[in-house]
């Protein structure tokens, strides 16, 4: 008897180890999808400026920064270029 609550008890904790681990990388896609929306809407506003009639349009949230013209529009963080779009 005692055995089959040891194998119940360890069948347990693996699925539960399991499903903490999804839940996290669960978690961190939604954070890495949530950041690629931002960096798209930033985009999208900074080449609507543009078209609007701005040569150049310089926008900046939450840590990116987005720069637009006739030609493309790139978005960085600090330095790093995250995002480019030509015409």
């Amino acid at each position: 008897m005692a055995v089959n609550q040891l194998v119940a008890l360890a069948i347990m904790t693996l699925a539960l180890s399991g499903v903490a681990v999804n839940v996290q990388a669960m978690k961190i896609q939604r954070q890495r999808m949530d950041q690629e929306v931002q960096i798209n809407r930033l985009a999208k506003e900074a080449s609507q400026e543009v078209r609007e009639g701005q040569e150049q349009v310089t926008l900046q949230r939450a840590g990116f920064q987005a720069v637009a013209n006739h030609s493309q529009v790139q978005v960085l963080r600090g330095k790093q270029l995250v995002l480019e779009v030509k015409r």
